[in-house]
């Protein structure tokens, strides 16, 4: 699945339906709720205030508990900040329908009203943290008010900020991203080695770039005009966005075969941003900057 989808079918659920079924995946989260159809729309209602996890899965998809489990334990360690919503695609057949679901499990993420796919497979659970912290990250940046994970918390008591990095922050909680990308880059000029200001940065250029960008029409753009790089640029960073990492390498990736200097210098500069938003530790960076160098030299 590579397009968001902007509008959930409300018009395929004609008739009312029983409750959600349950799966053998241990006790359901803290912060679960299980979706129906009668309750669909609250939960596209209430996502304008708490960020939502939607899971379509079913008692037949062999790793399903398992994933599940993880997604749970996941979203509870988060003390609130998100939420998981569980469609039994089974029980919940017209559900499943209006989500626009083809494959199961599929993932999703609801966020102030608009849905967007995140992964129609299972996610390895050490992947899931990372997608946790980046969707509270996004929801965050854009004005939602979340509490943090009593879990992290007293593992980590908070200190407090370098003043240029606190600078940045409350310029994202008001939205105004050049004053967010001027603190990061003053706290850079400062200290050259600051992962944190260098990945906060790289996230709010990811951010300025993509604002107002309409993923449907910018794949389009991509696909009409393949050899546009800026056209193949902004679906790259869209796909990053909306936490598919590596289809936003590849696409990059692949635009570097027979290029010409300037477009691999593009490319190459646009890679190391995307690898710093996703962070050194992603299991998909260390591949694509192996790639990168064998396709650069």
């Amino acid at each position: 699945m590579s397009d968001p989808y902007g509008i959930i079918d409300l018009a395929a659920l004609k008739q009312p339906a029983g409750g959600a079924g349950t799966t053998d995946a241990g006790e359901p989260s803290a912060h679960e709720v299980a979706v129906t159809e009668q309750g669909l729309e609250q939960l596209i209602a209430d996502s304008q205030q708490i960020p939502t996890l939607l899971l379509v899965t079913s008692g037949r998809v062999p790793e399903g508990p398992t994933y599940l489990a993880a997604l749970r334990r996941g979203v509870d360690a988060k003390g609130g900040a998100l939420r998981l919503a569980v469609v039994d695609a089974d029980t919940q057949q017209r559900v499943a329908a209006a989500l626009r679901v083809q494959q199961l499990p599929t993932l999703l993420l609801l966020l102030q009203g608009q849905l967007q796919p995140i992964v129609d497979s299972v996610l390895p659970e050490a992947e899931i943290d990372g997608l946790l912290n980046q969707v509270v990250d996004v929801a965050r940046q854009q004005g939602m008010e979340l509490p943090g994970g009593e879990a992290e918390q007293a593992a980590a008591p908070e200190e407090p900020l370098p003043p240029l990095l606190a600078e940045a922050y409350e310029a994202i909680e008001r939205g105004d991203l050049d004053a967010a990308v001027a603190a990061y880059r003053k706290q850079l000029q400062e200290s050259p080695a600051d992962g944190e200001a260098k990945a906060g940065l790289a996230t709010v250029e990811l951010m300025r770039r993509t604002q107002g960008a309409d993923l449907a029409a910018a794949r389009q753009a991509a696909a009409d005009a393949p050899a546009d790089l800026d056209a193949q640029l902004l679906v790259a960073d869209l796909d990053m966005l909306g936490g598919h990492v590596e289809d936003a390498f590849t696409r990059l990736l692949d635009q570097l075969r027979g290029a010409d200097q300037e477009t691999k210098d593009a490319v190459r500069t646009r890679l190391l941003e995307l690898f710093e938003v996703a962070g050194a530790d992603d299991p998909r960076v260390a591949p694509a900057r192996k790639r990168l160098a064998n396709l650069l030299y």
